[in-house]
């Protein structure tokens, strides 16, 4: 069932703000634990309130905002159509099951989800619509020293043009348990160009390793949002690759909380960016506990007219000593009219640290690309052969190998760039 405004005229902010349609879709929603009607109420209230308000921050520099408005949403999409879970566990002490799943079955086991924050970098109006009107979504729990030997792989479908689906995803992985997670969101149609808003909480007790896989590959002319907030406790790990290769405009906002002595952090990103393409992430390191270690390596080969924003922080507390954080943004530009703009920052508060940020904006080596084409091989091919080499570093550090060639593989796949 789709949830619409009778009439979508007069959509001058969003159809959100409408207090009739919020009222019919919660009314809709009715069979919900009261806690969690609340949560959703109090949600739209806080988006209502931000809606009213323009401010420029730091967190929209060198990004347009109005490509991303909801302005032009007419409808939120079936739910049931945009969310399939491939490889669940058969155990009976894991958890795997979509939203509407849990609130049915094991609301308890949710009932968090009014304490859980976004990453609070920027689009905070879109998170709390998210969590007002979120349906679909998936809670992952993996018990004390489990481990998942084969991937969960989370398949996620754009809507069609005028319509959005949120998902609300929470992973909870208990002290020393282990798992591998694969994101998959894309189109199933040309035509399916509408809006994803993906919300995902993530935390990792004492000891536990996490290792996820996003591949974003939504139609030409959709929109995409990924916020993430990461939770790591005491000697956790977790890393993330993610390789964003569609859609017309991409957000994703990431946060990594270290909380727990000796957590390591790596988020390991890549945007193969055509045409008018617009990648914008904002990203944030917190470490609060001593001895944790991050690593972040973002690289984008930029086609066309194609633009990138990347803007991230390290921030340290002050009782976060011995702390190792690295940051990195490599940029490739291959078109005069593409377009990268950097912004990485530190904010230290400790004085035992290793920290660092480095970002670089470059075009192909023309003495590589001239013992490539003395060897009889084209121009483009040359540089669509430079530009994989660029960004394949983001895909080596995937720890297994098959997953890694099938990511390699979708890679070079989206390397169908037109003429330069």
């Amino acid at each position: 069932m789709q949830t619409s405004l009778p009439s979508p005229s007069g959509l001058s902010s969003t159809m959100f703000n409408d207090p009739d349609f919020f009222r019919t879709f919660a009314e809709r929603r009715s069979w919900e634990p009261g806690w969690l009607a609340d949560f959703r109420k109090e949600s739209w209230e806080k988006a209502q309130e931000l809606s009213q308000h323009s401010i420029k921050n730091e967190h929209w520099r060198f990004s347009p905002k109005s490509r991303f408005s909801l302005s032009r949403i007419q409808e939120i999409a079936n739910p049931k159509e945009s969310l399939h879970i491939d490889g669940s566990s058969s155990a009976e002490s894991i958890v795997c099951e979509n939203l509407d799943g849990m609130i049915l079955d094991q609301p308890n086991l949710i009932s968090s989800i009014p304490n859980l924050e976004g990453p609070q970098l920027g689009a905070e109006d879109i998170f709390l619509w998210g969590n007002c009107f979120a349906e679909s979504g998936y809670y992952l729990q993996v018990p004390k020293s489990s481990q998942l030997t084969n991937p969960i792989t989370f398949n996620f479908f754009t809507p069609p043009s005028g319509s959005i689906v949120f998902h609300k995803n929470m992973v909870e992985l208990e002290p020393f348990a282990e798992a591998f997670l694969i994101e998959k969101v894309r189109s199933a149609n040309a035509s399916d160009a509408g809006t994803t808003a993906n919300l995902t909480h993530i935390h990792l007790g004492e000891g536990a390793k996490l290792h996820r896989l996003v591949i974003q590959e939504c139609s030409a002319d959709s929109t995409h949002f990924l916020f993430e907030n990461f939770h790591l406790d005491r000697g956790s790990s977790l890393h993330t690759t993610a390789l964003h290769l569609g859609s017309s405009q991409t957000r994703v906002e990431s946060k990594g909380n270290l909380n727990g002595e000796g957590a390591d952090f790596s988020y390991h990103s890549l945007f193969l960016g055509h045409d008018q393409q617009l990648f914008d992430q904002r990203t944030l390191q917190h470490h609060t506990a001593p001895h944790c270690r991050s690593n972040l390596l973002c690289k984008n080969a930029l086609f066309g007219e194609s633009r990138s924003v990347f803007s991230g922080l390290i921030k340290v507390d002050e009782a976060a000593q011995h702390t190792d954080a690295y940051q990195t943004n490599r940029n490739l530009l291959l078109n005069s009219s593409a377009e990268a703009n950097s912004l990485p920052g530190l904010e230290i508060l400790a004085n035992e640290v290793k920290c660092s940020h480095g970002a670089t904006t470059s075009r192909i080596d023309e003495q590589e690309l001239y013992y490539l084409q003395s060897r009889g091989i084209p121009r483009n091919t040359a540089e669509r052969m430079i530009s994989l080499g660029f960004l394949s570093e983001v895909i080596q550090s995937i720890a297994s190998d098959s997953t890694k060639e099938m990511a390699l593989e979708t890679l070079e796949k989206n390397f169908n760039a037109p003429s330069l």
